[in-house]
Protein backbone atom coordinates (compact mmCIF):
# COMPACT_ATOMS: atom_id res chain seq x y z
CA UNK A 1 0.00 0.00 0.00
CA UNK A 2 1.40 3.41 -1.00
CA UNK A 3 1.84 5.95 1.79
CA UNK A 4 0.96 9.63 1.30
CA UNK A 5 3.61 12.22 2.21
CA UNK A 6 3.21 15.92 3.07
CA UNK A 7 6.22 18.26 2.56
CA UNK A 8 6.14 21.37 4.80
CA UNK A 9 8.85 23.91 3.95
CA UNK A 10 8.77 27.63 3.09
CA UNK A 11 11.46 27.17 0.42
CA UNK A 12 9.70 26.42 -2.93
CA UNK A 13 12.88 24.98 -4.47
CA UNK A 14 13.35 22.43 -1.67
CA UNK A 15 9.66 21.44 -1.90
CA UNK A 16 9.86 21.01 -5.67
CA UNK A 17 13.02 18.90 -5.61
CA UNK A 18 11.76 16.69 -2.77
CA UNK A 19 8.46 16.15 -4.56
CA UNK A 20 10.30 15.02 -7.71
CA UNK A 21 12.34 12.49 -5.73
CA UNK A 22 9.28 11.17 -3.88
CA UNK A 23 7.26 10.82 -7.07
CA UNK A 24 10.09 8.76 -8.53
CA UNK A 25 9.52 6.41 -5.63
CA UNK A 26 5.75 6.34 -6.30
CA UNK A 27 4.69 8.31 -3.23
CA UNK A 28 1.57 10.53 -3.56
CA UNK A 29 2.74 13.93 -2.30
CA UNK A 30 1.27 17.19 -1.00
CA UNK A 31 3.19 20.47 -0.50
CA UNK A 32 2.60 23.25 2.06
CA UNK A 33 4.63 26.47 2.21
CA UNK A 34 3.62 27.21 5.79
CA UNK A 35 2.21 25.44 8.85
CA UNK A 36 -1.29 26.87 8.44
CA UNK A 37 -1.67 25.34 4.96
CA UNK A 38 -0.19 22.08 6.24
CA UNK A 39 -2.83 21.80 9.00
CA UNK A 40 -5.57 22.40 6.43
CA UNK A 41 -4.19 19.64 4.17
CA UNK A 42 -4.01 17.26 7.13
CA UNK A 43 -7.64 17.97 8.03
CA UNK A 44 -8.84 17.14 4.50
CA UNK A 45 -6.56 14.27 3.45
CA UNK A 46 -5.21 10.97 4.81
CA UNK A 47 -1.53 11.76 5.40
CA UNK A 48 0.86 9.06 6.61
CA UNK A 49 4.25 10.86 6.76
CA UNK A 50 5.23 14.53 7.10
CA UNK A 51 8.60 16.05 6.11
CA UNK A 52 8.63 19.15 8.34
CA UNK A 53 11.15 22.03 8.29
CA UNK A 54 12.07 22.91 11.88
CA UNK A 55 12.18 26.65 11.04
CA UNK A 56 8.83 27.89 9.74
CA UNK A 57 7.76 31.57 9.41
CA UNK A 58 4.31 31.27 11.04
CA UNK A 59 4.47 28.35 13.53
CA UNK A 60 7.72 27.03 14.96
CA UNK A 61 8.50 23.48 13.79
CA UNK A 62 8.41 22.06 17.33
CA UNK A 63 5.01 23.65 17.96
CA UNK A 64 3.78 22.29 14.63
CA UNK A 65 5.02 18.81 15.58
CA UNK A 66 3.10 19.05 18.84
CA UNK A 67 -0.11 20.01 17.03
CA UNK A 68 0.24 17.13 14.56
CA UNK A 69 0.94 14.51 17.23
CA UNK A 70 -1.95 15.67 19.42
CA UNK A 71 -4.52 15.58 16.60
CA UNK A 72 -3.09 12.90 14.28
CA UNK A 73 -0.98 10.62 16.52
CA UNK A 74 -0.59 7.92 13.84
CA UNK A 75 1.14 10.33 11.43
CA UNK A 76 4.93 9.88 11.43
CA UNK A 77 6.99 13.10 11.31
CA UNK A 78 10.49 13.49 9.86
CA UNK A 79 12.15 16.79 10.79
CA UNK A 80 14.19 18.77 8.24
CA UNK A 81 16.84 20.89 9.91
CA UNK A 82 19.67 23.19 8.88
CA UNK A 83 23.38 22.93 9.57
CA UNK A 84 24.27 22.75 13.29
CA UNK A 85 20.64 22.47 14.49
CA UNK A 86 20.92 18.96 15.91
CA UNK A 87 19.79 20.18 19.35
CA UNK A 88 16.37 21.11 17.98
CA UNK A 89 16.23 17.89 15.98
CA UNK A 90 16.90 15.81 19.11
CA UNK A 91 14.25 17.79 20.97
CA UNK A 92 11.85 16.97 18.12
CA UNK A 93 12.70 13.25 18.43
CA UNK A 94 11.83 13.42 22.10
CA UNK A 95 8.51 15.03 21.17
CA UNK A 96 7.48 12.27 18.80
CA UNK A 97 9.35 12.72 15.51
CA UNK A 98 10.71 9.45 14.15
CA UNK A 99 13.81 10.87 12.43
CA UNK A 100 15.51 14.04 11.18
CA UNK A 101 17.37 15.09 8.01
CA UNK A 102 20.01 17.80 7.68
CA UNK A 103 20.11 20.28 4.80
CA UNK A 104 21.34 19.83 2.11
CA UNK A 105 19.25 16.66 2.08
CA UNK A 106 20.94 13.44 1.05
CA UNK A 107 18.43 11.33 -0.92
CA UNK A 108 19.76 8.04 0.45
CA UNK A 109 19.17 9.32 3.98
CA UNK A 110 15.75 10.60 2.91
CA UNK A 111 14.72 7.17 1.61
CA UNK A 112 16.09 5.49 4.74
CA UNK A 113 14.08 7.82 7.00
CA UNK A 114 10.88 7.26 5.01
CA UNK A 115 11.51 3.50 5.13
CA UNK A 116 11.74 3.63 8.93
CA UNK A 117 8.52 5.64 9.12
CA UNK A 118 6.71 3.17 6.85
CA UNK A 119 7.97 0.25 8.93
CA UNK A 120 6.54 1.79 12.10
CA UNK A 121 3.21 2.53 10.39
CA UNK A 122 3.03 -1.08 9.16
CA UNK A 123 3.85 -2.45 12.61
CA UNK A 124 1.10 -0.36 14.18
CA UNK A 125 -1.42 -1.35 11.52
CA UNK A 126 -0.65 -5.09 11.65
CA UNK A 127 -0.26 -5.41 15.40
CA UNK A 128 -3.26 -7.37 16.71
CA UNK A 129 -4.07 -8.63 20.18
CA UNK A 130 -6.43 -11.57 20.79
CA UNK A 131 -8.48 -10.69 23.86
CA UNK A 132 -9.36 -13.45 26.31
CA UNK A 133 -12.88 -14.06 27.65
CA UNK A 134 -13.96 -16.27 30.56
CA UNK A 135 -17.58 -17.57 30.51
CA UNK A 136 -18.84 -18.72 33.94
CA UNK A 137 -22.34 -20.29 33.99
CA UNK A 138 -23.82 -23.48 35.42
CA UNK A 139 -25.78 -23.98 32.17
CA UNK A 140 -23.19 -26.06 30.29
CA UNK A 141 -25.07 -26.13 26.96
CA UNK A 142 -25.53 -22.35 26.87
CA UNK A 143 -21.85 -21.88 27.77
CA UNK A 144 -20.71 -24.20 24.92
CA UNK A 145 -22.87 -22.42 22.30
CA UNK A 146 -21.68 -18.95 23.34
CA UNK A 147 -18.06 -20.16 23.47
CA UNK A 148 -18.19 -21.40 19.87
CA UNK A 149 -19.65 -18.08 18.64
CA UNK A 150 -17.09 -15.91 20.45
CA UNK A 151 -14.20 -18.10 19.24
CA UNK A 152 -15.35 -17.51 15.64
CA UNK A 153 -15.36 -13.76 16.40
CA UNK A 154 -11.61 -13.97 17.11
CA UNK A 155 -11.58 -14.16 20.91
CA UNK A 156 -9.77 -16.75 23.00
CA UNK A 157 -12.45 -18.26 25.25
CA UNK A 158 -12.26 -20.10 28.60
CA UNK A 159 -15.29 -21.68 30.32
CA UNK A 160 -16.24 -22.63 33.90
CA UNK A 161 -19.43 -23.92 35.52
CA UNK A 162 -19.20 -22.08 38.87
CA UNK A 163 -17.43 -19.20 40.52
CA UNK A 164 -14.79 -21.36 42.19
CA UNK A 165 -13.67 -22.90 38.87
CA UNK A 166 -13.73 -19.46 37.29
CA UNK A 167 -11.51 -18.02 40.03
CA UNK A 168 -8.96 -20.81 39.49
CA UNK A 169 -8.85 -20.10 35.73
CA UNK A 170 -8.31 -16.38 36.38
CA UNK A 171 -5.49 -17.17 38.81
CA UNK A 172 -3.70 -19.22 36.13
CA UNK A 173 -4.49 -17.22 32.99
CA UNK A 174 -4.60 -13.58 31.89
CA UNK A 175 -8.30 -12.89 31.41
CA UNK A 176 -9.47 -9.61 29.87
CA UNK A 177 -13.26 -9.98 30.10
CA UNK A 178 -15.29 -12.00 32.61
CA UNK A 179 -18.91 -12.87 31.70
CA UNK A 180 -20.53 -14.50 34.74
CA UNK A 181 -24.01 -15.58 35.80
CA UNK A 182 -25.18 -14.03 39.07
CA UNK A 183 -26.88 -17.16 40.43
CA UNK A 184 -24.53 -20.21 40.53
CA UNK A 185 -23.75 -23.05 42.95
CA UNK A 186 -20.54 -23.11 45.06
CA UNK A 187 -19.72 -19.43 44.31
CA UNK A 188 -22.05 -16.90 42.69
CA UNK A 189 -21.17 -14.21 40.16
CA UNK A 190 -21.13 -11.27 42.60
CA UNK A 191 -18.71 -13.00 45.00
CA UNK A 192 -16.49 -13.91 42.05
CA UNK A 193 -16.59 -10.25 40.91
CA UNK A 194 -15.56 -9.00 44.35
CA UNK A 195 -12.64 -11.42 44.66
CA UNK A 196 -11.33 -10.77 41.12
CA UNK A 197 -11.44 -6.97 41.42
CA UNK A 198 -9.23 -7.10 44.53
CA UNK A 199 -6.17 -8.34 42.59
CA UNK A 200 -6.89 -7.64 38.88
CA UNK A 201 -7.95 -4.06 38.24
CA UNK A 202 -7.90 -4.17 34.44
CA UNK A 203 -10.39 -7.04 34.03
CA UNK A 204 -13.82 -5.96 32.79
CA UNK A 205 -16.87 -7.82 34.11
CA UNK A 206 -20.26 -8.37 32.44
CA UNK A 207 -22.98 -10.04 34.54
CA UNK A 208 -25.79 -12.32 33.31
CA UNK A 209 -29.05 -12.31 35.20
CA UNK A 210 -32.38 -14.07 35.02
CA UNK A 211 -35.84 -12.53 35.22
CA UNK A 212 -36.44 -10.64 38.45
CA UNK A 213 -32.76 -10.33 39.45
CA UNK A 214 -32.36 -6.63 38.44
CA UNK A 215 -31.57 -5.58 42.02
CA UNK A 216 -28.66 -8.05 42.12
CA UNK A 217 -27.44 -6.78 38.71
CA UNK A 218 -27.47 -3.19 39.95
CA UNK A 219 -25.50 -4.29 43.01
CA UNK A 220 -22.95 -5.88 40.65
CA UNK A 221 -22.61 -2.59 38.72
CA UNK A 222 -21.89 -0.76 41.99
CA UNK A 223 -19.13 -3.28 42.74
CA UNK A 224 -17.33 -2.82 39.43
CA UNK A 225 -19.22 -4.60 36.62
CA UNK A 226 -19.58 -2.49 33.46
CA UNK A 227 -22.82 -4.05 32.16
CA UNK A 228 -25.39 -6.77 32.69
CA UNK A 229 -27.33 -8.97 30.23
CA UNK A 230 -30.74 -10.58 30.78
CA UNK A 231 -31.32 -14.22 29.97
CA UNK A 232 -32.11 -15.56 27.43
CA UNK A 233 -28.97 -13.88 26.03
CA UNK A 234 -29.27 -11.82 22.81
CA UNK A 235 -26.13 -12.39 20.71
CA UNK A 236 -25.96 -8.81 19.37
CA UNK A 237 -26.17 -7.43 22.91
CA UNK A 238 -23.33 -9.73 24.00
CA UNK A 239 -21.03 -8.61 21.12
CA UNK A 240 -21.77 -4.93 21.74
CA UNK A 241 -21.07 -5.32 25.47
CA UNK A 242 -17.78 -7.11 24.71
CA UNK A 243 -16.70 -4.38 22.24
CA UNK A 244 -17.33 -1.73 24.91
CA UNK A 245 -15.29 -3.74 27.38
CA UNK A 246 -12.40 -4.06 24.87
CA UNK A 247 -12.39 -0.28 24.30
CA UNK A 248 -12.11 0.33 28.06
CA UNK A 249 -9.27 -2.20 28.34
CA UNK A 250 -7.31 -0.58 25.50
CA UNK A 251 -7.69 2.92 26.97
CA UNK A 252 -6.68 1.76 30.43
CA UNK A 253 -3.64 -0.20 29.26
CA UNK A 254 -2.43 2.50 26.87
CA UNK A 255 -2.49 4.97 29.74
CA UNK A 256 -0.68 2.45 31.91
CA UNK A 257 2.01 1.85 29.29
CA UNK A 258 2.50 5.59 28.62
CA UNK A 259 2.90 6.32 32.34
CA UNK A 260 5.46 3.54 32.64
CA UNK A 261 7.32 4.68 29.53
CA UNK A 262 7.43 8.26 30.78
CA UNK A 263 8.70 7.12 34.15
CA UNK A 264 11.46 4.98 32.63
CA UNK A 265 12.46 7.73 30.17
CA UNK A 266 12.49 10.26 32.98
CA UNK A 267 14.83 8.06 34.99
CA UNK A 268 17.16 7.52 32.03
CA UNK A 269 17.20 11.22 31.11
CA UNK A 270 17.81 12.13 34.74
CA UNK A 271 20.87 9.87 34.88
CA UNK A 272 22.19 11.18 31.56
CA UNK A 273 21.61 14.78 32.62
CA UNK A 274 23.55 14.30 35.84
CA UNK A 275 26.58 13.23 33.83
CA UNK A 276 26.05 15.86 31.13
CA UNK A 277 25.72 18.65 33.67
CA UNK A 278 29.09 17.76 35.14
CA UNK A 279 30.71 17.78 31.70
CA UNK A 280 28.85 20.85 30.44
CA UNK A 281 29.81 22.86 33.49
CA UNK A 282 33.46 22.17 32.75
CA UNK A 283 33.26 22.74 28.99
CA UNK A 284 30.94 25.74 28.78
CA UNK A 285 33.54 28.27 29.90
CA UNK A 286 36.12 26.84 27.48
CA UNK A 287 33.68 26.93 24.55
CA UNK A 288 32.56 30.49 25.31
CA UNK A 289 36.17 31.63 25.45
CA UNK A 290 36.98 29.96 22.11
CA UNK A 291 33.85 31.39 20.45
CA UNK A 292 34.65 34.84 21.76
CA UNK A 293 38.22 34.60 20.47
CA UNK A 294 37.09 33.37 17.05
CA UNK A 295 34.53 36.16 16.77
CA UNK A 296 37.12 38.72 17.82
CA UNK A 297 39.68 37.30 15.35
CA UNK A 298 37.14 37.61 12.56
CA UNK A 299 36.32 41.21 13.49
CA UNK A 300 39.98 42.22 13.61
CA UNK A 301 40.64 40.48 10.27
CA UNK A 302 37.68 42.38 8.80
CA UNK A 303 39.02 45.69 10.10
CA UNK A 304 42.39 44.86 8.52
CA UNK A 305 40.72 44.21 5.16
CA UNK A 306 38.82 47.50 5.47
CA UNK A 307 41.92 49.55 6.24
CA UNK A 308 41.72 51.44 2.93
CA UNK A 309 38.09 52.35 3.47
CA UNK A 310 38.68 53.45 7.05
CA UNK A 311 41.63 55.58 5.96
CA UNK A 312 39.38 57.25 3.41
CA UNK A 313 36.69 57.92 6.04
CA UNK A 314 39.29 59.69 8.20
CA UNK A 315 41.29 61.35 5.41
CA UNK A 316 38.25 63.14 3.99
CA UNK A 317 37.56 65.26 7.11
CA UNK A 318 41.33 65.69 7.69
CA UNK A 319 41.63 67.10 4.18
CA UNK A 320 38.71 69.41 4.92
CA UNK A 321 40.35 70.67 8.13
CA UNK A 322 43.63 71.23 6.25
CA UNK A 323 41.81 73.42 3.73
CA UNK A 324 40.13 75.37 6.53
CA UNK A 325 43.42 76.13 8.29
CA UNK A 326 45.17 77.00 4.99
CA UNK A 327 42.43 79.49 4.11
CA UNK A 328 42.64 81.07 7.55
CA UNK A 329 46.41 81.53 7.17
CA UNK A 330 46.00 83.19 3.77
CA UNK A 331 43.28 85.50 5.03
CA UNK A 332 45.42 86.46 8.02
CA UNK A 333 48.43 87.20 5.79
CA UNK A 334 46.23 89.57 3.79
CA UNK A 335 44.67 91.07 6.93
CA UNK A 336 41.27 89.83 5.74
CA UNK A 337 40.58 87.40 8.62
CA UNK A 338 37.36 88.64 10.19
CA UNK A 339 35.48 87.35 13.22
CA UNK A 340 32.84 85.97 10.87
CA UNK A 341 35.47 84.01 8.92
CA UNK A 342 36.92 82.68 12.18
CA UNK A 343 33.48 81.58 13.48
CA UNK A 344 32.57 79.87 10.19
CA UNK A 345 35.93 78.07 10.00
CA UNK A 346 35.70 76.89 13.61
CA UNK A 347 32.15 75.64 12.98
CA UNK A 348 33.33 73.73 9.89
CA UNK A 349 36.26 72.18 11.78
CA UNK A 350 33.97 71.15 14.66
CA UNK A 351 31.64 69.43 12.17
CA UNK A 352 34.56 67.55 10.61
CA UNK A 353 35.84 66.54 14.07
CA UNK A 354 32.38 65.16 14.95
CA UNK A 355 32.39 63.19 11.70
CA UNK A 356 35.79 61.67 12.52
CA UNK A 357 34.76 61.01 16.12
CA UNK A 358 31.65 59.18 14.95
CA UNK A 359 33.72 56.91 12.68
CA UNK A 360 36.29 56.20 15.43
CA UNK A 361 33.63 55.49 18.08
CA UNK A 362 31.84 53.12 15.69
CA UNK A 363 35.09 51.27 14.90
CA UNK A 364 36.02 51.01 18.59
CA UNK A 365 32.57 49.67 19.50
CA UNK A 366 32.62 47.24 16.59
CA UNK A 367 36.10 45.94 17.47
CA UNK A 368 35.84 45.69 21.25
CA UNK A 369 36.22 42.30 22.92
CA UNK A 370 33.19 42.22 25.24
CA UNK A 371 29.96 40.56 24.10
CA UNK A 372 27.11 42.87 23.13
CA UNK A 373 23.58 42.63 24.46
CA UNK A 374 20.47 41.84 22.44
CA UNK A 375 18.14 44.83 22.12
CA UNK A 376 15.61 46.35 19.66
CA UNK A 377 17.61 46.71 16.45
CA UNK A 378 16.99 48.42 13.12
CA UNK A 379 18.12 46.00 10.39
CA UNK A 380 18.48 48.79 7.82
CA UNK A 381 20.73 50.77 10.18
CA UNK A 382 23.06 47.79 10.72
CA UNK A 383 23.17 47.16 6.97
CA UNK A 384 23.89 50.84 6.26
CA UNK A 385 26.70 50.95 8.87
CA UNK A 386 28.30 47.92 7.22
CA UNK A 387 28.07 49.62 3.81
CA UNK A 388 29.67 52.77 5.21
CA UNK A 389 32.66 50.76 6.41
CA UNK A 390 32.95 48.83 3.12
CA UNK A 391 31.87 51.47 0.60
CA UNK A 392 35.29 52.95 -0.09
CA UNK A 393 36.80 49.48 -0.49
CA UNK A 394 34.10 48.65 -3.05
CA UNK A 395 34.66 51.95 -4.85
CA UNK A 396 38.43 51.32 -5.06
CA UNK A 397 37.64 47.96 -6.69
CA UNK A 398 35.36 49.67 -9.25
CA UNK A 399 32.22 47.89 -7.96
CA UNK A 400 28.83 49.45 -8.55
CA UNK A 401 26.81 49.39 -5.32
CA UNK A 402 23.00 49.31 -5.49
CA UNK A 403 20.95 50.03 -2.37
CA UNK A 404 17.36 48.77 -2.26
CA UNK A 405 16.08 49.17 1.30
CA UNK A 406 12.54 48.63 2.57
CA UNK A 407 12.12 51.40 5.14
CA UNK A 408 9.03 49.82 6.72
CA UNK A 409 10.74 46.81 8.31
CA UNK A 410 9.90 46.60 12.07
CA UNK A 411 12.70 46.34 14.59
CA UNK A 412 14.03 42.93 15.60
CA UNK A 413 15.51 41.79 18.90
CA UNK A 414 19.20 41.35 18.12
CA UNK A 415 22.76 42.52 18.49
CA UNK A 416 23.38 45.32 15.92
CA UNK A 417 27.16 44.93 15.67
CA UNK A 418 26.93 41.18 15.13
CA UNK A 419 24.41 41.74 12.32
CA UNK A 420 26.77 44.34 10.90
CA UNK A 421 29.58 41.75 11.04
CA UNK A 422 27.49 39.27 9.00
CA UNK A 423 26.81 41.90 6.31
CA UNK A 424 30.48 42.91 6.18
CA UNK A 425 31.53 39.26 5.76
CA UNK A 426 28.99 38.84 2.96
CA UNK A 427 30.10 42.03 1.19
CA UNK A 428 33.75 41.00 1.49
CA UNK A 429 33.00 37.59 -0.07
CA UNK A 430 30.99 39.23 -2.85
CA UNK A 431 33.90 41.61 -3.56
CA UNK A 432 36.33 38.70 -3.84
CA UNK A 433 33.95 36.74 -6.08
CA UNK A 434 33.76 39.73 -8.44
CA UNK A 435 37.57 40.02 -8.47
CA UNK A 436 37.90 36.32 -9.37
CA UNK A 437 35.43 36.68 -12.22
CA UNK A 438 37.24 39.78 -13.48
CA UNK A 439 40.47 37.75 -13.69
CA UNK A 440 38.79 34.80 -15.42
CA UNK A 441 36.99 37.12 -17.91
CA UNK A 442 40.07 39.26 -18.60
CA UNK A 443 40.54 38.16 -22.21
CA UNK A 444 36.83 38.02 -23.12
CA UNK A 445 35.38 40.69 -25.39
CA UNK A 446 31.97 41.22 -23.78
CA UNK A 447 31.42 44.30 -21.57
CA UNK A 448 30.75 43.37 -17.94
CA UNK A 449 30.27 45.62 -14.93
CA UNK A 450 30.94 44.48 -11.38
CA UNK A 451 27.79 44.94 -9.30
CA UNK A 452 26.63 44.27 -5.74
CA UNK A 453 23.03 44.88 -4.74
CA UNK A 454 22.00 45.04 -1.09
CA UNK A 455 18.28 44.59 -0.60
CA UNK A 456 16.25 44.56 2.62
CA UNK A 457 12.66 43.38 2.77
CA UNK A 458 9.92 42.03 5.01
CA UNK A 459 8.81 38.48 4.09
CA UNK A 460 6.10 36.98 6.33
CA UNK A 461 7.64 37.36 9.81
CA UNK A 462 11.27 37.58 8.63
CA UNK A 463 13.41 40.69 8.24
CA UNK A 464 15.52 39.82 5.20
CA UNK A 465 18.89 41.14 4.00
CA UNK A 466 19.94 39.93 0.54
CA UNK A 467 23.47 40.51 -0.81
CA UNK A 468 23.43 39.82 -4.56
CA UNK A 469 26.53 39.83 -6.76
CA UNK A 470 27.17 38.98 -10.41
CA UNK A 471 30.52 37.36 -9.63
CA UNK A 472 32.06 33.98 -10.31
CA UNK A 473 29.40 31.97 -8.42
CA UNK A 474 29.89 28.60 -6.72
CA UNK A 475 29.72 24.94 -7.64
CA UNK A 476 27.37 22.63 -5.73
CA UNK A 477 30.35 21.04 -3.95
CA UNK A 478 31.65 24.42 -2.74
CA UNK A 479 28.17 25.57 -1.67
CA UNK A 480 27.79 22.52 0.58
CA UNK A 481 30.98 23.41 2.51
CA UNK A 482 30.90 27.20 2.82
CA UNK A 483 29.61 27.22 6.40
CA UNK A 484 32.29 24.82 7.64
CA UNK A 485 34.92 26.45 9.90
CA UNK A 486 38.26 27.26 8.17
CA UNK A 487 36.92 26.29 4.72
CA UNK A 488 37.99 28.77 2.00
CA UNK A 489 38.56 28.76 -1.74
CA UNK A 490 41.03 31.63 -1.52
CA UNK A 491 44.81 31.36 -1.56
CA UNK A 492 46.65 30.42 1.63
CA UNK A 493 47.19 33.51 3.79
CA UNK A 494 44.45 35.57 2.12
CA UNK A 495 41.51 34.38 4.25
CA UNK A 496 40.80 32.65 7.56
CA UNK A 497 37.78 30.65 6.41
CA UNK A 498 35.93 31.82 9.52
CA UNK A 499 33.66 34.53 8.08
CA UNK A 500 30.64 32.50 7.00
CA UNK A 501 31.05 29.95 9.80
CA UNK A 502 30.91 32.72 12.40
CA UNK A 503 28.05 34.37 10.50
CA UNK A 504 26.13 31.11 10.72
CA UNK A 505 26.68 30.98 14.47
CA UNK A 506 25.44 34.56 14.85
CA UNK A 507 22.32 33.78 12.80
CA UNK A 508 21.64 30.71 14.94
CA UNK A 509 21.87 32.80 18.13
CA UNK A 510 19.30 35.19 16.60
CA UNK A 511 16.92 32.26 15.81
CA UNK A 512 17.26 33.15 12.14
CA UNK A 513 18.42 31.40 8.99
CA UNK A 514 20.93 31.99 6.22
CA UNK A 515 20.44 30.64 2.69
CA UNK A 516 22.72 30.69 -0.33
CA UNK A 517 21.71 30.35 -3.98
CA UNK A 518 24.46 30.40 -6.57
CA UNK A 519 25.21 29.44 -10.16
CA UNK A 520 28.70 29.09 -11.52
CA UNK A 521 29.65 32.02 -13.72
CA UNK A 522 26.49 33.99 -12.97
CA UNK A 523 26.72 35.09 -9.35
CA UNK A 524 25.55 34.44 -5.81
CA UNK A 525 22.71 35.57 -3.53
CA UNK A 526 23.25 35.35 0.22
CA UNK A 527 19.94 35.68 2.10
CA UNK A 528 19.93 36.53 5.81
CA UNK A 529 16.58 36.05 7.56
CA UNK A 530 15.96 37.31 11.09
CA UNK A 531 12.67 36.84 13.01
CA UNK A 532 10.64 39.98 13.61
CA UNK A 533 9.47 38.75 17.01
CA UNK A 534 10.45 36.03 19.49
CA UNK A 535 6.96 34.43 19.40
CA UNK A 536 7.06 30.70 18.61
CA UNK A 537 10.54 30.12 20.02
CA UNK A 538 10.80 26.70 21.62
CA UNK A 539 10.35 26.71 25.35
CA UNK A 540 12.39 24.45 27.55
CA UNK A 541 10.20 21.92 29.27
Amino acid sequence: MSRTILIVDDDPTICSELQKELKRNFFPTFIAGNSKDALEILSKNKIDIILLDIFMPDIDGLDMLKKVKSKWPSVEVIIITGYSSQDKAIKALRRGAIDYLEKPINYEELNTSIGRAMEKITENADLTYRHTILLVDDDKNATKRLSRILTKEGYEVFTANNGKEGLEIINNNKIDILIADIEMPVMGGIELLERVKKFQKDIEVIMMTGFGDESLAIDALRKGAINYLRKPIDLDEVLIAIEQAVERIILYRNQLYRDRELKINSQIVSKINEELERRIEKRTLEINQVQSQLFQTSKLATLGEMAAGLAHELNQPLAGMSLCTTNMKKLKQRDLLSDTEIDETIENIEGLIKRMSKVIVHIRTFARQDLQKFKPTNVNESAENALNLMEEQLRLNDIELIRNFDLNIPQIIGEPYQIEQIVINALSNAKDALAQKEISDHNKLHVWRKKIEMKTSLVNQWACIDIIDNGIGMSKAVKEKIFEPFYTTKEVGKATGLGLSISYGIIESHKGRIDVSSEEGKGTTLSIKLPISTEGEDNEE
